[in-house]
This record gives C-alpha cells, sequence and structure tokens, in this order.
C-alpha cells in the first residue's frame, strides 16, 4: 500500500489523508480527509485546499464540522468518539483521543483517533494523545 507520514501526524493511506498538514506536493487527489479534531497541526485549511477535490468526502468531528461545511459544503461525516461508521469502500471505527496532562486536549471535547478498515487492513491513527 501506498503510505506516507507526511509532517506531525499527518498520513496518507493511497488517496485517504489523516489530519493533512504541511503538505508539499498536494494534487487534489484526496478520496477521503479524516479530522481528529480542530488545533491548526490537525485541521489546516491550507492544507486541504492542496488535496480536496469536488468528490472528497470529509470524517471530522463536531468542532470542525461548520468551517468544513462554509468552504466544502455538505460532504461531511460529522462522528463521535465510540462509534462504526461505513464509507464507500472503506468501514472506520473511532475512540476518544486526549491528553491526560495536558488542559487544552481534554476527554470532554470528544475528539477522536481512527482506526480505519483499508483493503483488509487496519490502521490506528492515535489523533493527539499521550501515546
Amino acid at each position: 500500500m501506498n503510505i506516507n507520514v507526511n509532517c506531525h501526524s499527518s498520513i496518507r493511506i493511497e488517496n485517504i489523508y489523516v489530519d493533512p498538514f504541511k503538505i508539499e506536493n498536494g494534487n487534489n487527489d484526496a478520496e477521503y480527509i479524516f479530522i481528529t479534531h480542530s488545533h491548526f497541526d490537525h485541521y489546516s485549511l491550507e492544507d486541504v485546499k492542496k488535496i480536496v477535490n469536488n468528490n472528497t468526502v470529509f470524517v471530522c468531528t463536531k468542532d470542525v464540522e461548520e468551517d468544513l461545511k462554509k468552504h466544502y459544503g455538505n460532504k461531511i461525516l460529522c462522528v463521535e468518539p465510540n462509534k462504526e461508521y461505513a464509507i464507500g469502500d472503506i468501514s472506520f471505527s473511532t475512540f476518544n483521543s486526549y491528553n491526560i496532562n495536558k488542559n487544552f486536549h481534554p476527554l470532554s471535547n470528544n475528539w477522536v483517533g481512527y482506526i480505519i478498515s483499508v483493503k483488509g487492513v487496519k490502521y490506528a491513527i492515535l489523533g493527539d494523545s499521550d501515546v
């Protein structure tokens, strides 16, 4: 599979991007863009613009949803922790992602990490956590 760690927690698995940040060579090929939470190094609209196209589907938390709707309409799936989802040819589940020792990443924000299943392989994306 075609997997890249771009920068910080920005990951690309084929045409699935998670928390796009500091994308150097975007070619507007994103089939899906997953966002774990709204902090600038996880939700960078500047970097989203480099990879988004007319068919891109966004998966995000509530704190990002309204801003994405302003820019990209309704191709948005808003998720909550500890649920299972399926879109297109992938399935995924969410879990709480938070920090114990940082007051700006609390459990109460309902930010998420993802377990994404692609072609029979599962990828754990932790988001912002202590791990």
